[in-house]
């Protein structure tokens, strides 16, 4: 009897599965229905989203790309839909759109931080290039997610200059670790104006950053502050430094250098060896693992 009713409980579970699966579905009639201006074709392309079973949803985003304009306003009714996957989609759908209107939506999003993958929002913000982003990435430079810092961080360096003026003003009452994404940004940028609030922070516990931020910037007012990064206790400090210095050293930087080819630390000798190359002009060794005294490889800076 135990037998049976097991056995009558697992066909009922089984056609229960069977009636649950999706019927196949004809996305080029989908996207003609769109095209002919059918709002419920574009709400259900927009709700397939949400399913990745045999990369159906991978198959609906570029539909709706391609839909283009047409779809925004069926995108923008779906921003906070709690179906984690189909929201991801249709933020990553506005940003590749560059939907203006989706910026305040989107940076919601990226303040929400009881959501998972909000990276992505952040690269969407980016993507659209408004100015009225900034204000929700730069909050998002101390988010505990690392994922979600790297790319407000990415995002903030497409904005480019304009980013500059918030940025600077966001390092005055920023946390320790926002400031580390502010100066990565601004380094990368690479604007003059960001060069006295770098200077400041040289000596703080952003200064790993701040060192290769310099060197980004190029510019020769920085030389003394990183000739003194090459006697630094840290490792990573001195190599940062030694990278820094190649772009914007004088001699007084290129004798520093040439004490720091014999740095204990492999990398920091190759970068110090690597540098002074560039401000010298002639070829320089450093003594690799094995002892040896070899050439640097030959990189960009």
């Amino acid at each position: 009897m135990v037998r049976r009713c097991a056995f009558g409980l697992l066909v009922l579970l089984l056609l229960l599965a069977g009636c649950q699966q999706r019927a196949p579905i004809d996305l080029e009639a989908l996207k003609g229905r769109a095209l002919a201006g059918d709002a419920s074709a574009f709400r259900e392309l927009i709700e397939l989203l949400a399913f990745s079973e045999r990369q159906l949803n991978d198959k609906v985003y570029p539909l709706i790309i391609e839909l283009g304009e047409p779809a925004i306003p069926f995108l923008l009714a779906e921003v906070n839909t709690t179906d984690r996957i189909r929201r991801e989609h249709v933020i990553a759908a506005l940003g590749t759109l560059k939907v203006a209107q989706g910026v305040e939506p989107i940076g919601r999003v990226l303040g929400d931080r009881s959501l998972q993958r909000r990276y992505v929002a952040a690269w969407a913000l980016g993507e659209i290039g408004d100015p009225r982003g900034i204000p929700f990435l730069l909050p998002a430079l101390a988010d505990e997610n690392s994922e979600v810092q790297r790319y407000a961080v990415r995002a903030l360096i497409k904005f480019n200059r304009e980013a500059v003026a918030p940025l600077l003003a966001f390092l005055e009452t920023a946390s320790v670790q926002a400031v580390s994404g502010a100066v990565r940004a601004l380094g990368d940028i690479g604007d003059p104006r960001a060069l006295p609030a770098l200077l400041q922070r040289a000596g703080g516990p952003s200064r790993q950053e701040v060192l290769h931020a310099l060197g980004k910037l190029k510019d020769p007012r920085a030389e003394a502050v990183l000739i003194d990064g090459l006697n630094d206790a840290d490792w990573q400090s001195r190599m940062n430094a030694a990278m820094s210095l190649g772009a914007l050293g004088g001699p007084a930087a290129a004798l520093a250098l040439e004490k720091a080819v014999e740095d204990e630390v492999l990398v920091v000798r190759e970068w110090a060896a690597r540098s002074l190359e560039m401000i010298s002009g002639r070829h320089v060794e450093y003594r690799n693992e094995q002892g040896e005294y070899v050439l640097p490889y030959n990189i960009y800076h």
